[in-house]
């Protein structure tokens, strides 16, 4: 009798996507199956198949019985800032009496003051602070997760901190995607001499491994199309895949790069013009939304998602967990989804696994259920996919498996590092 590692059976339902990303996701096309059980060994799924087959068929290590719920892939959260230190609740209040974000940047809050408190932090309360967060995001079913430098500024620190997330990738047993980022540019030096010294750091970080990602804030205030297609060009020639922000706060022509670099995403878009969706189709990039980031940042814009539905293109959804949206969970984004971007529960939790593993250039790996992929499953509190948005609002992931390991619990989880 082949043994398993872990065997999860009486699934209810169980949502596979197993035929890759899903620009329009359909019952039919979501690879459905009930009554359902899989069996992980070696950190990947190694059989999926019916309930009672498999359990007369394996021996196991761990059983997990869904009693009759729903499991699908591990979410893959494919944009998070979350190595940071500090706090910014006042400025919550301060959009709340409706000074707009890009005033309080302007005085030197937002990205600026947390630039400030993480360089005041050291190492060790950073890979504190990372671990901590990974964990929630763990609990809550996030097995794959990007992971964005960006508020150090300095470009040998924003190194250290893709160190960081190295150190903390060998501590969890998610999967850790490490995009270094080109944030925002600093003040008090030439932007043509920062920019000089960001290529740098992206030659170093591509020569150590250290990223597999680079990624710009193209946006008004930020940096310019020229700018970012420069960066971005550099980090190609290093050998790093690209991402980019996009269209966030105002439309400057950002999201047009996708008809010039071959970028696996353009995320946030809330200001892309509908006739650019077809530039994303035709270079088959993918539009990773941020509805818990709208949301934080208090905007009346959201991004066309009609229009990105009817190009074809990919959407993946994302917490955007960051010192402005302490939003750790990938699963708040698929609750919020529906409310905020009109997405179905299946888009939604197509946007929330399979689509965001093609934004990373992982479909084959991640955000799916089917032999060879990674060991990572969630098994929810909830019946079937169509009750996902429509209850929302707590921690709904009853079991999640990661890699072959199971997260039982928090407590659990921060027994495995002690």
């Amino acid at each position: 009798m082949p043994r398993a590692d872990i065997l999860v059976y009486n699934i209810g339902e169980l949502v596979t996507f197993h035929r890759g990303p899903q620009p329009r996701p359909r019952p039919e096309t979501a690879g459905i199956i009930r009554d359902a059980a899989v069996a992980v060994r070696g950190g990947r799924v190694v059989e999926v198949g019916p309930s009672s087959l498999l359990r007369a068929r394996y021996s196991a290590a761990v059983w997990i019985n869904a009693e009759g719920r729903l499991a699908t892939p591990g979410l893959v959260d494919a944009h998070t800032h979350p190595i940071f230190a500090g706090s910014r609740e006042d400025e919550f209040e301060a959009k709340l009496s409706g000074v707009p974000y890009s005033e309080i940047l302007a005085r030197g809050g937002g990205i600026y003051r947390t630039i400030r408190a993480t360089r005041r932090a050291g190492r060790g309360e950073l890979l504190r602070l990372l671990l901590g967060r990974l964990y929630k995001m763990l609990a809550g079913g996030s097995t794959v997760v990007e992971v964005k430098t960006g508020y150090a500024l300095e470009p040998k620190i924003e190194l250290e901190h893709l160190e960081i997330a190295g150190e903390a990738a060998r501590l969890t047993p998610q999967l850790l995607v490490p995009t270094l980022l080109a944030h925002v540019p600093p003040r008090g030096e030439p932007r043509e001499a920062y920019i000089a010294r960001f290529l740098g750091a992206i030659r170093e970080a591509a020569a150590r491994r250290l990223a597999v990602y680079a990624d710009v804030f193209c946006d008004r205030g930020v940096f310019t199309p020229q700018e970012s297609a420069a960066i971005l060009s550099e980090a190609r020639r290093a050998g790093l895949r690209l991402r980019l922000h996009a269209d966030q706060l105002a439309y400057i022509g950002c999201s047009r790069l996708a008809a010039q670099l071959p970028l696996d995403s353009l995320d946030h878009l809330e200001s892309m013009p509908p006739e650019n969706a077809e530039l994303l189709a035709r270079a088959g990039a993918v539009a990773v939304l941020l509805p818990t980031s709208i949301m934080a940042m208090m905007q009346p814009e959201r991004p066309p998602v009609e229009a990105l539905r009817r190009a074809g293109v990919p959407i993946a959804v994302a917490s955007d967990y960051n010192a402005n949206n302490l939003t750790p969970l990938a699963q708040t984004a698929l609750q919020v989804a529906p409310y905020i971007l009109g997405l179905t529960p299946l888009e939604a939790l197509a946007a929330a696994t399979v689509n965001a593993a093609a934004s990373l250039h992982l479909d084959r790996l991640a955000g799916r259920v089917a032999p060879g992929a990674r060991g990572d499953l969630v098994v929810w509190e909830v019946e079937g996919y169509r009750w996902l948005g429509y209850e929302w609002g707590y921690n709904m992931a009853a079991h999640v498996v990661a890699s072959g390991v199971y997260a039982a619990s928090w407590g659990r989880l921060l027994a495995s590092v002690s």
